[in-house]
C-alpha cells in the first residue's frame, strides 16, 4: 500500500485529491470538510482494495457500536471524532501505520485550530461545520449512560432525528412517551450519549420530576436558572420565569447543544425551556403523550418484544444465568410484562441471590397477589413507579379523582374493555364513563388500539385491583 501523501493537489471544489493509491495530502487539512474528505477518501480506496461496495454507515455502525447517524457526520464533516474514535474509524479503513499517524496528527490540527478561534473570541460564522463554541467549559450534564440497551434499535434510528438544524429554522425537539417501567428514561439518556458529538458546545439535563410518585415536579423557573449557570450567565436570575426564559434563549443563540428534559408532566412545564436556536435539538419523556407541544415529533414507547425481553432478563442476571433455565427466563419476562424496568429488577434479584435457580423466582411471580411486591430491589420498585400514574389522577380535578375511583372496579374485567362495559361495570352514564376512560389512557393506566376499545397492561391491572 502506498503511504500518504503530503503533495499540496486540490480539485475544484477545495477539497484534497485522492491520490491514485494513497490518501492525501494531509499537511495543511485544518478544518473538518478537509478532513471529512479525507475519511471519503479511505473509504472509497478500501472498497476498490475490497473488490466491492463502499462500507455504509450501518455496517460501520454495527462495527464500532456508534450511531450510525453519528458517523454519517464524520464523513460530511458536521462533527469532528473524538481521538480514539478517529483511530478506530480510519483503521477500520485501512490505513497504514505511517497514514495512521499523519492522519491522527491532521486531527489534532483541526482541533487546534478551533481552539485557536475559540481564543480569538469569535465564531467562524460560516456553515456551522467549524462553529466556535463558549470560552466557558460547555455543560455535560447527561447521566451515566446504561451498559446496553436491548430491544430498542428502532427507536434509536428514529431517534437519530435529533441533530443541529439548518439556519432559519427552530431546534428539533422529541417527545417520548409510554407508562411507567417502559425505559424511557434509559433510552432517553442512551441516546443523547450516541448523538452527543454533534453538539459540541454542550448537553444540559433536568429530571422534571413529573413522574414521580413521591416528589412535586420542578417548577420551570428552577430549571432555568440551573441552566443558565451551566451556561456562563453572568448573573443570576431570581427575577421572573420569562425574562429567565428569554436570557436562556438568548444565550443558545448560535450554539449548538442538546437539551434532555426528563420525566415530565406535562407540554405548560416544558415549553419555557425549549429553545428557539436552530442549532439546539430537545428530547422530552414523558408519561402521558405531550400532544400540546408545538412542532414536537412524538416516538410511542411500548413493551419489549418477548425475544428482547430474554436478552435484558440475561443482561442483568449475568452472564450464563439462564442459559439451562429457558423456561424459567421466558415465564419471568412474562409475568414482568416485557417492561424494561421490571425485567432489570428480576434481573438484580437473581444476581443478588447466585444461588437460586431462576424458576424460584418464576415461582413466586407466578402469584398474583404478591407479584408486585416481589418486583421490587433497592431502589427499583415497579410499584412506585405505576403509583406516579395514580398520583397524577388524583391532581386532575374532579375528573382524574372519579378515573382513580372507577380504577380498581374496571380492572376487575378481563380483556378489552368497551365504553358500554365499562359503564356497566362502574355505574355511570356512557358520557361520563368514556372521559374516565380517557384519563386514563392520558396517564398510560389504559392502552387503545382503536376507538372505543381499551385495555390494561397485566402489571397495571395488578396494581389497579389492589387499589383501596
Amino acid at each position: 500500500m502506498a503511504e500518504a501523501t503530503g503533495a499540496a493537489e486540490h480539485p475544484p471544489d477545495g477539497g484534497p485529491r485522492e491520490t491514485s493509491a494513497g490518501v492525501g495530502p494531509v499537511d495543511h487539512v485544518d478544518t473538518t470538510d478537509a478532513l471529512a474528505a479525507l475519511l471519503r477518501q479511505l473509504r472509497r480506496r478500501a472498497a476498490r482494495r475490497n473488490g466491492g461496495a463502499q462500507l455504509t454507515y450501518r455496517q460501520l455502525a454495527a462495527r464500532t457500536g456508534w450511531a450510525h447517524g453519528v458517523i454519517g457526520d464524520y464523513f460530511a464533516g458536521k462533527t469532528l471524532p473524538p481521538t480514539d474514535r478517529f483511530d478506530t474509524l480510519v483503521q477500520l479503513l485501512g490505513a497504514t501505520g505511517r497514514e495512521l499517524r499523519l492522519l491522527a496528527t491532521a486531527r489534532d490540527r483541526v482541533e487546534e485550530a478551533r481552539r485557536s478561534r475559540l481564543a480569538a473570541g469569535g465564531r467562524t460564522g460560516s456553515s456551522g461545520t467549524d462553529d466556535a463554541g463558549p470560552l466557558l467549559p460547555a455543560p455535560r450534564q447527561l447521566p451515566a449512560d446504561v451498559p446496553e440497551l436491548l430491544g430498542r434499535g428502532w427507536e434509536l434510528d428514529a431517534l437519530d432525528v435529533l441533530r443541529p438544524g439548518p439556519r432559519g429554522g427552530g431546534p428539533v425537539v422529541v417527545a417520548l412517551d409510554g407508562p411507567g417501567g417502559v425505559g424511557k428514561s434509559a433510552l432517553a439518556v442512551h441516546a443523547a450519549h450516541r448523538l452527543a458529538e454533534r453538539f459540541p458546545d454542550g448537553q444540559l439535563y433536568a429530571d422534571l420530576r413529573g413522574s414521580r410518585h413521591d416528589e412535586r415536579p420542578v417548577p420551570p423557573a428552577d430549571v432555568l436558572r440551573r441552566f443558565l449557570c451551566a451556561l456562563g450567565a453572568p448573573r443570576l436570575y431570581p427575577c421572573r420565569a420569562a425574562d429567565a426564559a428569554a436570557a436562556y434563549r438568548t444565550l443558545l443563540t448560535e450554539r449548538r447543544v442538546l437539551i434532555v428534559l426528563d420525566n415530565a408532566r406535562d407540554a405548560a412545564q416544558v415549553r419555557p425551556l425549549l429553545p428557539a436556536a436552530h442549532g439546539c435539538a430537545v428530547l422530552v419523556t414523558s408519561r402521558g403523550v405531550l400532544a400540546a407541544l408545538n412542532g414536537a415529533n412524538h416516538l410511542h414507547l411500548t413493551p419489549l418484544r418477548p425475544p428482547a425481553s430474554i436478552a435484558v432478563l440475561e443482561l442483568w442476571a449475568g452472564q450464563g444465568r439462564l442459559g439451562a433455565e429457558r423456561d424459567a427466563a421466558e415465564a419471568i419476562a412474562r409475568h414482568c410484562g416485557h417492561l424494561p424496568l421490571a425485567l432489570r429488577i428480576a434481573g438484580a434479584r437473581l444476581a443478588a441471590r447466585p444461588r437460586w435457580p431462576a424458576r424460584e423466582l418464576a415461582g413466586r411471580l407466578a402469584d398474583p397477589a404478591r407479584r408486585l411486591a416481589e418486583l421490587s430491589f433497592a431502589d427499583l420498585d415497579m410499584r412506585a413507579a405505576l403509583e406516579a400514574g395514580h398520583r397524577e389522577l388524583l391532581t386532575r380535578g374532579p375528573s382524574g379523582r372519579a378515573a382513580a375511583l372507577a380504577l380498581p372496579l374496571l380492572a376487575l374485567e378481563q380483556g378489552e374493555l368497551t365504553v358500554a362495559e365499562a359503564a356497566a361495570t362502574t355505574g355511570g352514564a356512557p358520557s361520563a364513563t368514556e372521559v374516565i376512560l380517557e384519563q386514563l389512557l392520558d396517564v398510560q393506566f389504559l392502552e387503545s388500539r382503536a376507538p372505543g376499545r381499551y385495555r390494561f397492561h397485566p402489571l397495571t391491572r395488578l396494581f389497579a385491583r389492589m387499589l383501596p
